[in-house]
């Protein structure tokens, strides 16, 4: 094989490591901005904070992800926002 195969080869695992890697960064990030969120119902200070500093790495990631990257970031973000930012559903035993 010659190099430019080799290049290839790398540059496919390359982009699929980015992609999964923006993927759990993606679902760390929902995550976290959740817990703090919730935890800073005190003091509005830190939550405004914390949306913003959200606001700033959407805006990063917007200019500097490629368009792959910011996809799976994008729908992971969404996921955690969905699996965590859900308020939970009690569930009620019925009692014979």
């Amino acid at each position: 094989m010659d190099n430019a195969t080799y290049d290839l080869v790398i540059e496919i695992l390359g982009s699929l490591l980015r992609l999964l890697g923006m993927l759990a960064f993606g679902l760390g990030a929902g995550w976290f901005l959740l817990e703090f969120f919730r935890k800073a119902q005190q003091t509005w200070q830190l939550q405004i904070a914390i949306f913003l500093g959200f606001v700033g790495l959407a805006i990063a990631a917007v200019f500097f992800l490629t368009p792959a990257a910011l996809g799976a970031f994008g729908i992971s973000f969404g996921v955690a926002m969905l699996v965590w930012g859900l308020p939970k559903k009690k569930k009620e035993e019925e009692k014979k």
